[in-house]
């Protein structure tokens, strides 16, 4: 980067809006990274780290189109929670160079900043290469609710996968600053431009 860049990171519990957020971020001229398609861009097939998969989790876990079949493989990592750590272990390194990676080639003629999803933030303690950490955050039961109807589960394998995650509580007492989403998009939107007004003034601003 020729440029000092503030670079965000963005959490919150499965269903909390934190893309929501990010979009908000996007329409405000940052750009916008999301760990989870960097995670699926990195086990592609011919990629080391599917490879690694594969020979870890077993055939199984490759869908009918030869690339991983991500729904299989969380079944298993609910199924067997000792086996996630596994998983982050092949995954982990890659996504975080990959991300480094994007982060420095971003376009930043609009804002000199970076606002990046990352769904495991604090759990893989990748907190350390963001300036500042935001936790989007919504009701349990709203989430318990989203995830079933996201992956078409039942509630309680929905609460289930919410459990092999941090508590909501814990991100809001580690994160810098704190969205609360109760369903409402243009009350979400304005809490983000309130907060990014901030930020602005606060870390990009020259005194």
């Amino acid at each position: 980067m020729s440029k000092t860049i503030l670079k965000i990171g963005v959490t919150g519990s499965a269903g909390s809006g934190k893309s929501l957020v990010c979009r908000r971020f996007k329409a405000l001229g940052l750009v916008t990274l999301d760990c989870d398609r960097i995670a699926r861009q990195i086990v592609e097939p011919g990629q080391p780290a599917f490879d690694e998969v594969v020979a870890r989790f077993g055939d199984g876990v490759v869908g009918p189109d030869g690339g991983l079949d991500r729904a299989g493989l969380r079944r298993i990592i609910v199924a067997q929670p000792d086996r996630r750590q596994q998983l982050e272990r092949i995954l982990h390194p890659g996504i975080i160079a990959e991300m480094v990676r994007q982060m420095e080639e971003g376009d930043y003629t609009k804002e000199a900043a970076c606002a990046v999803e990352v769904p495991l933030l604090f759990e893989l303690g990748m907190e350390d290469h963001f300036d500042v950490t935001v936790a989007v955050v919504t009701e349990d039961a709203t989430l318990v609710e989203r995830i079933a109807a996201r992956d078409g589960v039942e509630p309680d394998s929905a609460r289930k996968m919410l459990a092999l995650q941090m508590p909501q509580g814990e991100k809001m007492s580690r994160a810098d600053h704190v969205i609360r989403n109760k369903g409402d998009e243009d009350q979400l939107a304005a809490r983000v431009d309130a907060l990014w007004n901030t930020l602005r003034k606060q870390r990009l601003t020259k005194s």
